[in-house]
């Protein structure tokens, strides 16, 4: 079987390093002006009933997890790639070079999109606390009623609060959303790249997430405007985190179906 990384233009040269197999083996298929790098594998290793007996063991899928993107990131300092996901296998060569034939179109559309862009992913950080305090600044409605409590007697004041505590909960949500606005318009007003948000939702409860798609010598400013968000929010308990670069897997996702 053929484990492929990546797909790319033609004149890339096979990486050096560790494969997913622990080899140095390295292959290019070639098809239609684009080229899969991969690495030939054993079909029993790499077979369905073998990953699947090692879906519980996180060492053995870190491992291949950790190779799969030490080979991507080899790639992207070389060339424009368009990453595939671990695991992506195919049963030959021929069947390898008949997908590449099938999609060459597409393919060489990504790649010349992606040239010379690198991934960056901005997380938005949330202080649960901060972030809830600083809530009856951003909505009118919470607003309003804490205005009430500050005027009202004892006992209605008492009864309000708790309606405050509630109307908080349900605007969170919305104000969460409205800050993930905000920075993704900074962002785009700044370095006029292309973003792809991800809530709490698609993030399976984890803080949101904007993926940016930016020229490699504009890190420089990305960092100078996480540096800008992290002072503009820092009031409401949120905060900015910066990670990469990244293969580009946010803007090629039709792609990894």
């Amino acid at each position: 079987m053929l484990y492929v990384y990546a797909v790319t233009r033609d004149a890339v040269r096979p990486p050096h390093g560790e494969a997913v197999d622990c080899s140095s083996n390295f292959v290019t298929v070639q098809s239609s002006g684009v080229t899969a790098v991969a690495t030939p594998v054993s079909a029993t290793d790499f077979s369905q009933q073998s990953i699947d007996s090692h879906a519980g063991d996180l060492e053995w899928l870190g491992a291949i997890g950790y190779r799969h993107q030490s080979v991507l990131a080899h790639l992207m300092r070389e060339t424009a790639v368009v990453p595939l996901r671990a695991f992506s296998l195919f049963s030959s060569e021929d069947s390898l070079r008949r997908y590449l034939a099938d999609n060459a179109v597409e393919l060489e559309r990504m790649l010349e999109r992606l040239d010379g862009k690198q991934e960056w992913t901005l997380r938005i950080e949330l202080d649960p606390q901060r972030f809830s305090d600083a809530l009856t600044r951003r909505v009118d409605s919470l607003r309003s009623l804490a205005s009430e409590v500050e005027t009202a007697a004892a006992g209605k004041a008492f009864l309000l609060r708790k309606k405050l505590e509630e109307a908080k909960k349900s605007a969170s949500k919305e104000a969460e959303q409205q800050v993930v606005d905000e920075i993704e318009r900074s962002v785009r007003d700044k370095l006029r790249c292309e973003t792809v948000a991800e809530s709490r939702q698609q993030r399976s409860g984890a803080f949101p997430q904007l993926n940016v798609l930016i020229n490699r010598d504009e890190e420089s400013r990305l960092q100078e405007l996480q540096i800008a968000l992290n002072e503009r929010y820092a009031s409401e308990g949120v905060s900015v985190a910066l990670t990469g670069p990244w293969p580009p897997y946010s803007f090629v996702g039709a792609m990894n179906g």
